[in-house]
């Protein structure tokens, strides 16, 4: 089986955490963590091998390298991936539109590497994951299913719309696990507020 590299380029914020946990349990020990800094080591090294450098420094064979950019050509198929190849995922959130991040701190530094893309929508880290993992156990990427911009509900009132497609297997949305605890956490939800709290709110006169 490929593995499968993440080149950690963002803040180890709950988020990122939450997807590099998802795409470990999909890539399990195929999974490699680049370019992590000294007090992350620990952390990441509970989902994954852990590498110190960078992908574009590390002496990797980059013959063997398949690095998942939006902007490259060609898509991914089976026929690309060996028992060898190493499959490298920029660790990046996400924005609402590609931005180029990928080519500019991975494709662009790593000569000699074939670059692929997965479809003209964004997934996030760990969907990117699961992609290329069907990918690599044989399906074509227009076999793969995916909700773009799904609706999640936090509550009988609340949903938030996520600005990224999720991958489905066999019609079920393959959602990060622990998100909607998440985000129910970041918009207050595990918080006793009361009625006199929430006036004194709304007439400004404190913040929540």
């Amino acid at each position: 089986m490929a593995y499968l590299i993440i080149e950690h380029l963002e803040k180890l914020g709950e988020w990122v955490l939450l997807e590099y946990k998802h795409a470990s349990e999909w890539w399990g020990d195929k999974l490699i963590f680049t370019n992590v800094l000294p007090e992350e080591r620990e952390e990441l090294a509970k989902l994954g091998g852990v590498i110190s450098q960078s992908v574009t420094e590390f002496p990797f064979d980059r013959s063997k390298m398949i690095i998942l950019d939006p902007f490259a050509e060609e898509e991914l198929k089976p026929e690309d991936i060996e028992e060898d190849t190493i499959i490298v995922v920029g660790g990046i959130l996400g924005d609402f539109e590609f931005t180029g991040k990928t080519k500019k701190f991975i494709t662009s530094k790593i000569e000699g590497a074939k670059a692929r893309n997965i479809g003209k929508v964004q997934f996030s880290i760990d969907g990117s994951a699961i992609v290329a993992k069907l990918i690599a156990e044989g399906r074509r990427l227009e076999e793969i299913e995916y909700e773009e911009h799904p609706t999640i509900k936090l509550d009988e009132f609340s949903e938030i719309t996520l600005h990224y497609a999720v991958p489905k297997l066999e019609g079920k949305l393959l959602l990060t696990p622990g998100l909607i605890e998440l985000q129910k956490k970041e918009l207050g939800y595990e918080e006793d507020i009361s009625d006199e709290e929430l006036i004194e709110f709304f007439e400004g006169k404190r913040e929540l």
